[in-house]
Formats: C-alpha cells, structure tokens, sequence
C-alpha cells in the first residue's frame, strides 16, 4: 500500500482534493484498477455519485410503500433494497405489479424452503474451491476474483482462463468505444435533450448517432421508428393476452360440467391421476373407457421414458466422442505407422467453400474428383500404403493415382454401414489399431473409436495436407493482449489459419 500510496502520489493528491470525501484506501484501489488514469477514475466517481443520488431519491419516493411491502412478504427481505427500489422506478411506483413480483418470489421461497442468497453462497465458495488455480491467474491478472460474474463465467467455462480474460478485454473495449463516442457526439446528445428526446439507455442512442453519422434530424426519424415498433409490439401482445383470457374462460366454462365432474371421480377411484382437463379430453378420446384411458397413460409414460433414455444416451455418446480425435497441429502429428486411411467422402464435401459451392452448383462429380485428387497428391507425400474414399453413391469408381475410390450404394445404404463393416472383418482386427478414418459422424466416430480405429475430422485432415503440401498458405498469427487492470500482465494467442481454398486451386487440375 506504501508503494502504491508512492507511485500515484500526484494522482492521489489531485483526487483528494476534488473527492475529499472519498477515503484514501479507496482512491488508491482505483487508481490501481485504472493503471493511474484520473481522468477514468474521475468518471467512475461522477457515475457512483449519480448512481448513489438517484438511489437516495427512489428512498424518498417509494420508501413508505416498499416497507410496508416487505412487512408484508417476509421472504423480499433476502433481496437487496437497491433492487426493490429499481424495480419500483421500473413499475412507475404502481404497487399492484410490484406486489405480483413479491408473491411469485415468495411462493418459491415456501416452496424450497432454502434461503437462495445461502445456496448462492455455498455455490460460490464450491467454485473457489474447484478452480482455485484459475482463480489466482485471474488475481495476478488484476480481475476481481470475488465478483460472482467472474465466478459464474469459470463454472461455465470449465475453469478457461484465456477465455475469461478475453471476454474482459472484450467488455473494456466495448467501454472505450462508447466513452469514445459518448465525447465524440456530446454536442448533438445536448442538442437532442433540449429537443425533448430522451432515452434512458444512453448506449442506444450512441449507436443510433453513430449509425446516423451524427445528423440528428436521422436520429430523430430512427428514434421515432422505434418508439411505433415498441407501441405495435404492445398492443399486439395485450392483444393476444386478451384472447388467450377469453380462450381460457371459456374453456373452464364448456370443456368441464356436471357430467365431467362425476367422469373424473370415477377416474380418481380408479388411481389416474393429473390434470382434470388434460385427463377428462383423454377419456373421451378413448370413448369414456376407464381401462383404454389407464393403458393410453401407460403407452405415453413409457414413450416418456423412452425419450428421456435417449436423450441421456445421447448426452453419454457426446462426452464420450469429445476426446475421441486426434488433434493435428504441426506436420509431425500424423502418427506414424499407420498402413490405412479411409475418407468419408460425403462427410468432407461441405468444409472447404469451393467444394461446397460446386455440390450446391450440382456439380457433385468435379467435388468428388477434387477430393480425391487433393488425397493423391497428399499421399505422394505421406507413402501410406491403402487409402480408400468412399462415397455413399458415385459412378466414379476409376482410382485416381494411389487413391481407391469407392461406392457405399448398391451393397451398403450409405458411407457409415460400409466402414462399420470393414472394421469388423477378422482380417482387419490386427490392423486398426494403424487405421485411421477421417470423418465427423458422432454417431460413427462412437462404433469406430470401439473397433480401436483412429479418428480425425475432415478439416483436421485438409489442414494436414496444407502442412504437407502448401506449408507458404499456412499463416501463424501471434496477438499479444495486455489487460485492463494492469499494465504488467499480457496474454499471448497463437491463431494458425490455413488458406483451404487456395490449397484446392494449386493442387486440383479441374476448373473450380
């Protein structure tokens, strides 16, 4: 704190002097976060005292009503005042739609039976423990660790610290863009408030000057645009609730009668149980039969079921395919050894652009040939003794140089049934574990990983044949970023891209 108290020395006196009644500690810990910039720190202190003013001001106007409001539901108590005042800004005060608010919060209250600020908590503190490494990269960093955003955002994350500092960086350039603009249109913002065009969101209307070059004659012609958009919306949404109102009396007043009433006891005697209307429209579809009633609920709890089975399943065959893949960054990734490559042909005509576009163009047969010559030129390189692509259905079954082309259709339906069974072939036991098949199937990726073939998506493979073949299209981009907080800590990304496109044009001898 000496050190510091030193190093902004002249900064602090100067604050100090205009802010006397901001505590020291206070303007050294800003002073820090804002790398010693006054200018920043004095307009966080103007935004704080405008916040706390207009804070004190909602005290006094709805501070009798929101009292009252929170004798009245206990459970409000756990939200923060500052929150229950803006929702009353945000209500214009009317305590009807406030007090709606208030009891949905207290019915999940009652309803859990847990104090949700203790729960909070205990995630938070769960959190801190997990990615207690992380955490200190971000403190080193200058993050506020303690902030329940920063927390939120790790859990969500899985613990990705480059991810977090770059969605920080993110957000202060977004604030330095609009504090850019907010002094670049500072002349036309006034000239519009004395115009009598106010608009509370004041990002808004730095994108609607900025999108209108600052003519506010435009802004204004936009502004009113968006006001008869908001008004159409509403009505058209108090309409249909309306409707739906109508819509629903009326249901409980024809869909349910005397007869229904006596039709549902018998239904309750007989162990069904739900929701009247739901179960009364069901037992008349089953002409007022108990027992097809009781076995149509049955049929749809085990469809139900079923689904749900499948989705879990599908849950378990994505985290298992996650890590299946192997991961090729540099030319010397390609594992060695291995004697077979199969290609998934229909499964690669949509990564590279000008492949795509000549599938969507109907050309379907140039796309095929383009694959397969790419293939055999990569293969002059690589010396791999069988590579086979396969298609679903092609006429060009002609081998291009090394590469045996191939057709799923007429013995197999489609590309997936063919490679499940080559792998499963006695002969070909030995020999998966130096097989490798490029495609992106999951659902295929799960058979094959099972069977010990190795797996590589298709963009994964075109990258290693511009390793391979056209090492002058690959392009390493290293962006050094030094973070908000401090001047002291940078983080580096390497990005490498792969000029796809030009690779197919200087390999491939068909016109693209």
């Amino acid at each position: 704190m000496a050190f510091s108290q030193q190093q902004y020395a002249e900064q602090l006196e100067l604050l100090q002097e205009r802010y006397p009644q901001v505590s020291t500690q206070n303007l050294l810990h800003l002073l820090q976060q804002h790398n010693g910039d006054v200018d920043k720190v004095c307009t966080y202190l103007i935004q704080e005292e405008h916040r706390v003013k207009k804070l004190d001001s909602l005290e006094t106007r709805f501070s009798t009503a929101l009292t009252a409001l929170q004798q009245e539901y206990p459970a409000s108590k756990s939200i923060k005042r500052t929150r229950l005042l803006r929702i009353m800004d945000r209500f214009g005060g009317d305590v009807e739609h406030v007090r709606k608010f208030l009891q949905k919060h207290e019915a999940k209250h009652n309803e859990s039976g847990i104090d949700s600020s203790v729960v909070q908590h205990q995630q938070q503190e769960e959190i801190k423990t997990k990615y207690s490494t992380q955490l200190a990269e971000l403190r080193t960093a200058g993050i506020n660790i303690h902030s329940p955003c920063v927390l939120l955002q790790l859990e969500k994350y899985h613990g990705d610290v480059n991810k977090i500092l770059e969605m920080t960086k993110n957000r202060e350039e977004k604030k330095h863009h609009i504090a850019e603009l907010d002094t670049k249109y500072s002349s036309q913002i006034t000239q519009l408030e004395t115009d009598g065009i106010k608009i509370k969101n004041k990002r808004l209307l730095l994108e609607l000057l900025e999108k209108a070059n600052g003519q506010i004659d435009i802004v204004k012609q936009l502004f009113a645009e968006r006001n008869e958009q908001k008004h159409q919306i509403k009505s058209s949404i108090n309409t249909s609730e309306t409707n739906h109102e109508n819509l629903s009396s009326t249901k409980k007043r024809h869909e349910i009668n005397a007869d229904d009433i006596d039709n549902l006891r018998q239904l309750r005697s007989a162990g069904i149980y739900g929701n009247p209307v739901k179960i009364l429209a069901l037992f008349h579809e089953c002409n007022q039969s108990i027992e097809m009633t009781k076995a149509r609920i049955e049929k749809d709890r085990e469809q139900r079921e079923q689904q749900y089975e499948k989705r879990t399943q599908q849950r378990i065959v994505l985290a298992e395919i996650h890590d299946a893949y192997l991961t090729i960054n540099n030319r010397d990734d390609w594992p060695d050894n291995i004697q077979q490559v199969y290609l998934d042909g229909n499964n690669m005509m949509f990564v590279i652009d000008c492949i795509r576009r000549l599938c969507l163009n109907r050309a379907s047969k140039k796309a095929e040939r383009a694959i397969a010559e790419l293939a055999a030129a990569w293969n002059e390189q690589m010396h791999i003794p069988n590579i086979e692509l396969i298609f679903d259905l092609t006429h060009q079954l002609e081998q291009i140089q090394s590469i045996k082309v191939s057709s799923a259709h007429p013995m197999y339906k489609t590309t997936d049934d063919m490679l499940i069974d080559i792998v499963r072939r006695s002969e070909n036991q030995q020999k998966n574990k130096r097989t490798i098949i490029v495609t992106s199937d999951r659902g295929l990726a799960i058979h094959l990983k099972y069977e010990g073939c190795q797996l590589v998506k298709p963009h994964q493979w075109f990258s290693h044949c511009a390793m391979v073949l056209t090492p002058d299209l690959i392009k390493h981009e290293e962006t050094t970023d030094m973070t908000a907080a401090t001047t002291t800590t940078t983080t580096t990304t390497n990005k490498t891209r792969y000029d796809l496109n030009e690779l197919v044009r200087r390999i491939v001898k068909i016109d693209l």
